[in-house]
């Protein structure tokens, strides 16, 4: 019997050594950084030491889904963040975070994105950010419809809803030059979507972009000048 005892031991042993461990997922969501902070450098997220969103631009990170911590600094000053906060977010969940506001007094705006689904028409969904802090309420046009307004009144920090915007293979003359407008009308900036690249007619069709207001109202030269840019929103 001990001998029995003893077999039936060393026989679950090796079964257990045996035993091969399952594939293990790690939780995240996306965050899309852009970084629009007047008089700002490039921000890093948390103690990423490679990867930075830089000034004027936006950065795709991943993060660990669930409560986490969302540090966004200037390089050339980690102990004085942009942004500091705890957040909840979902395992595959899609966020933006747009940093704003100076680079003294920083501000933020964090949204969960609900991106409409992918297009099957020749269109590409727009939608626009008002990052300038000292701006008036905004409208956004075509230059190929300088009267139509597609957004309208997007005051400073709002963040508009996706517009369906035409954008066959054959562009209209005007088609892809988005044209940002006081209330009066008064054209302000443009911004001419590209023929490549991320952000352009090629990359664009059928997605989401984003158009990012900048700068100073006002201002028409220097890194802060008033204008658009824009980031890519899958």
């Amino acid at each position: 019997m001990k001998y029995y005892i003893i077999f039936i031991l060393i026989l679950l042993v090796g079964l257990q050594s045996c035993k091969k461990d399952g594939p293990t997922f790690t939780a995240l969501a996306s965050l899309n950084v852009a970084d629009a902070v007047i008089g700002g450098r490039n921000v890093k997220l948390n103690t990423n030491v490679r990867d930075s969103a830089t000034l004027y631009g936006y950065k795709l990170f991943q993060v660990l889904a669930g409560e986490t911590a969302v540090k966004l600094y200037p390089t050339n000053n980690p102990n004085f963040p942009y942004y500091n906060e705890i957040k909840t977010t979902v395992n595959g969940g899609i966020y933006s975070l747009f940093l704003t506001g100076t680079a003294s007094a920083p501000e933020s705006i964090f949204i969960k994105d609900e991106i409409p689904p992918f297009s099957q028409d020749s269109i590409v969904r727009v939608r626009i950010v008002n990052c300038s802090v000292n701006s008036s309420p905004l409208s956004l046009t075509l230059a190929s419809s300088p009267t139509v307004n597609i957004f309208r009144d997007i005051s400073y920090k709002s963040v508009s809803a996706f517009s369906n915007i035409e954008l066959k293979t054959r562009v209209a003359v005007g088609g892809n030059i988005f044209q940002i407008r006081d209330s009066t009308g008064t054209l302000l900036a443009s911004y001419t979507l590209p023929a490549t690249g991320l952000v352009s007619v090629a990359s664009s069709r059928f997605k989401n972009i984003t158009l990012v207001i900048k700068g100073l109202s006002g201002t028409t030269s220097g890194t802060d000048a008033f204008g658009i840019y824009g980031m890519t929103n899958y």
